[in-house]
């Protein structure tokens, strides 16, 4: 079986799932009342046919004076506006059992994406997608059937046996003590067999999220192309089968634990009715209408205690995605952005700046620590440094993607630790792109932008005659994540929908790492005199031509080693940006 990658440890159950549960519901309170009623009434409704069958044996056929014509046509007329009404009542108890389940899971579907929008960036970097989706989609519409069909069922189930129950009692305390003897068995199975249920379905959960992963990743365009490119389809469908064939033994194993509550259940409704007919012998006064109106009333109760053990298990497994979905809801998200100026000149500034990565120990180096900058608004500001020196923590940082561990990030003289849209922009190595047109995309940072908006940002990252020459234009469409373009175009288009967004400061990281170096050189231009007079923070690995920046910033190692105008750095022979401009540029 394929080793499960780790995922962000998932939360207990937390105690009084179902406390939860009952609040999901209290403002649909009214409503849950009208449907208990229409329950009940419908319930009660079912009831009262087998008491018509007992006048009609009783009195209407076999009374004094032989058939009763009269009689029997009234409750002939009764039986069928009993049908009726109970036609009527199952409808309205349907549409509003669908209404309020509706309301519910959409409140849940909709806290829960809120919830997921607001979690740092570190929680997708380690939680898989396919669990993700399995929680929101799959847990979700197992509540929603819950919801719409198990709390229903389970209600009328209940108040069918207590109602059914009653009018046997009415009929005769004797027999229906008879009929009602073994129930407490039934239950009782039911109870323990629920237990084991519980954690069976508890484990296809996890199995069914882990298939979703499984597919979304290993089926995207990026897997199958790596699974080709190192012949290792035969493997990929063999972890599949393996994963497979885990949720298809889980499967046997709750379907076996699920009949063995429905067998007894079988053998108690087989069993009773033989049980009532010995009782009724040995039982003086029993009136052929009053055995055979019992005889229905059994398969009343029968009818509501099946139901209620086939929804016993059905609730062990809404259960389940009830904890897993809350496990979500109680996760720790970001904290809300804080208050900063509604516009301002774009001045950065880090204060003793550090970040450490969720999941490694004090022992390890830090991404960042000790870094203290300041970026003058409409400044272009070059960062550079080897691989693995938190360049690209630094421009997280510095975009409020990630909050400082330690120290601060402030702009305009106000600190902060989340994004602040309008105000600054990033644009990264790996740009996504949505699934729709181009024009699609580039409007995603500026919704009002005219079409002459979108040509000239795309005319200053050199994407245009690209863009133009597809059949549909701009309205062509980019395919799975950018897949119809290069990575260079992908680059630049992201950059132009960048522009477009007009921040106050730019993080380019690495947003050009895809482009020839003289395409590169051209398009660095073209955005620097589009942003004349605006904040720009360029993090690049190739920077040997590049002289369009004000100030330089070196990191080796999380930290800030040099710090200064270009021209500067580079007369100190044997520091770290002279090195590396000479490794680039070979230049003595």
């Amino acid at each position: 079986m394929r080793d499960r990658p780790p995922s962000v440890p998932e939360p207990p159950p937390a105690p009084g799932t179902w406390r939860r549960v009952v609040r999901l519901f209290m403002p649909y309170r009214g409503a849950v009342c009208v449907l208990v009623v229409l329950i009940a009434a419908y319930s009660a409704l079912n009831a009262a046919v087998p008491l018509l069958t007992r006048v009609v044996f009783d009195r209407a056929l076999f009374g004094p004076g032989g058939p009763d014509l009269p009689l029997l046509a009234l409750i002939a007329g009764l039986a069928a506006a009993i049908a009726c009404a109970v036609g009527a009542v199952d409808m309205g108890q349907t549409w509003l059992s669908a209404r309020v389940a509706q309301r519910v899971v959409h409140g849940l579907r909709a806290e829960m994406f809120g919830r997921l929008q607001r979690m740092p960036l570190t929680f997708f970097a380690t939680e898989r997608g396919g669990e993700i989706q399995s929680r929101l989609a799959g847990d979700t519409t197992q509540i929603e059937y819950a919801v719409k069909d198990t709390l229903p069922g389970a209600l009328s189930g209940l108040i069918g046996f207590v109602v059914a129950a009653g009018a046997m009692v009415t009929l005769s305390p004797v027999l229906a003590g008879v009929a009602l003897i073994l129930a407490p068995l039934v239950l009782l199975v039911a109870s323990r067999s629920g237990r084991a249920l519980s954690t069976l379905s508890a484990d296809g959960q996890r199995t069914r999220a882990e298939l979703s992963s499984i597919i979304a990743e290993r089926l995207s365009l990026g897997g199958v192309t790596m699974a080709r490119v190192h012949g290792r389809r035969q493997e990929e469908a063999a972890g599949f089968a393996a994963e497979s064939e885990r949720l298809a033994r889980l499967g046997v194993r709750s379907g076996l634990v699920a009949q063995l509550v429905l067998s007894v259940g079988h053998v108690f409704f087989v069993l009773t009715p033989y049980l009532v007919f010995v009782a009724a012998g040995l039982t003086g006064g029993i009136t052929p209408g009053t055995l055979v109106a019992f005889t229905v009333l059994q398969a009343r109760l029968y009818q509501p205690l099946w139901q209620i053990l086939h929804i016993s298990t059905e609730f062990r497994a809404a259960q389940g995605a009830f904890e897993r979905v809350f496990g979500y809801l109680d996760l720790q998200p970001e904290p809300e952005a804080g208050q900063s100026p509604a516009s301002g000149p774009g001045a950065l500034a880090a204060r003793e700046a550090g970040f450490r990565y969720p999941g490694t120990s004090e022992e390890d180096r830090p991404a960042l620590y000790g870094v203290s900058l300041d970026i003058p608004a409409a400044s272009t500001t070059l960062v550079v440094g080897p691989s693995g020196s938190g360049k690209t923590t630094l421009g997280h940082l510095l975009a409020g993607l990630h909050p400082p561990t330690e120290g601060a990030v402030v702009i305009d003289g106000t600190e902060f630790g989340a994004p602040l849209p309008g105000r600054i922009c990033i644009a990264t190595q790996d740009p996504f792109l949505f699934q729709g047109s181009v024009a699609d995309n580039l409007r995603y940072a500026a919704s009002g932008a005219t079409m002459d908006d979108l040509v000239r940002a795309c005319r200053i990252t050199r994407i245009h005659e690209r863009i133009a020459a597809l059949p549909d234009g701009y309205d062509s469409p980019v395919g799975e994540r950018g897949a119809l373009f290069s990575g260079g175009e992908r680059q630049r288009i992201a950059l132009a929908r960048a522009l477009l967004a007009d921040a106050s400061v730019l993080v380019l990281d690495e947003a050009t790492s895809a482009l020839d170096p003289l395409t590169e050189l051209k398009v660095v231009e073209a955005i620097l005199a589009e942003r004349a007079g605006q904040t720009t923070v360029m993090i690049t690995h190739r920077f040997g031509m590049l002289d369009s920046f004000d100030t330089v910033v070196a990191l080796e190692e999380g930290r800030v080693v040099e710090y200064g105008s270009r021209l500067d750095l580079l007369g100190d022979r044997y520091g770290l940006y002279a090195r590396m401009v000479r490794a680039q540029t070979g230049a003595a």
